[in-house]
């Protein structure tokens, strides 16, 4: 695969911890390699943890969303491919593409980070040289970014921001909402169906120990509408689509 300056390759291995009980790689799974490929590009271009202490900023995900070709499968080996694009209007498009051995995408991933100054917590629009990377200037692709909300949407279940779901931020990890919002569907739904498309608005971050709760309403056939919130704060808003599972799936 012949790659641009501005893209990043590694390769990956789902193990069967990263699989849910279908054998399927588990949505949150996907943006976990997402994430960590973004970091490992950032870190091979020396943007590291030590150049974010020293310009005070820290990149925080704004939205992201993932359309599914074909749910990878526990034991497969996959390639990741992922593009930074240049800030536009205050926000990074990062795009990454998840293929099987054949050369054949199996899922897409689009996220939007923005870059806040920790001293002031204000989003900054003009980064610092430090961050300077070879970075796309337009990507072509894209996914919807809007939210279909409903009003009201029924409280689901109650959640806290536990050890084992925070990371070094000291925040629920923006991955575990898509365990959350997974756990909460109704399981006549996770037996039969799987996700074809999913989309999340990060609003407010959960600290570690603080607990929310969990809303979640059926907008039309086999597409969703969540929400999480802490107090009288909507922290994220999120839809899913979900798909038939195939026989050959199970």
């Amino acid at each position: 695969m012949q790659l641009q300056p501005y893209e990043f390759q590694e390769d990956y291995f789902v193990y069967r911890y990263d699989g849910d009980f279908l054998g399927n790689i588990q949505p949150g799974s996907i943006l976990r390699y997402a994430q960590q490929i973004a970091t490992t590009q950032c870190a091979a271009l020396g943007i590291d943890d030590s150049v974010y202490a020293r310009t005070h900023t820290a990149y925080l995900l704004a939205r992201q969303a993932f359309h599914v070709y074909r749910m990878p499968r526990v034991d497969e080996h996959l390639t990741l491919v992922t593009c930074p694009e240049a800030v536009h209007h205050a926000v990074n498009k990062r795009l990454t593409s998840i293929y099987d051995r054949q050369g054949e995408e199996c899922v897409f991933v689009d996220s939007r980070w923005v870059l806040v100054d920790t001293n002031k917590r204000t989003i900054l629009r003009n980064h610092p040289p430090e961050l300077s990377g070879p970075w796309a200037e337009k990507l072509p692709r894209a996914l919807p970014m809007r939210i279909k909300k409903i009003a009201d949407a029924p409280e689901v279940g109650a959640y806290r921001a536990d050890y084992s779901l925070c990371d070094m931020n000291g925040h629920l990890n923006n991955t575990r909402y898509a365990d959350i919002i997974f756990d909460s569907l109704p399981l006549d739904v996770v037996k039969t169906q799987t996700v074809e498309d999913f989309l999340i608005y990060y609003h407010k971050e959960i600290p570690l120990g603080q607990s929310f709760r969990v809303c979640r309403a059926q907008m039309e056939e086999n597409k969703w509408f969540f929400s999480g919130w802490h107090e009288d704060t909507c922290c994220f808003e999120a839809n899913v689509t979900m798909k038939p599972i195939r026989e050959e799936q199970h």
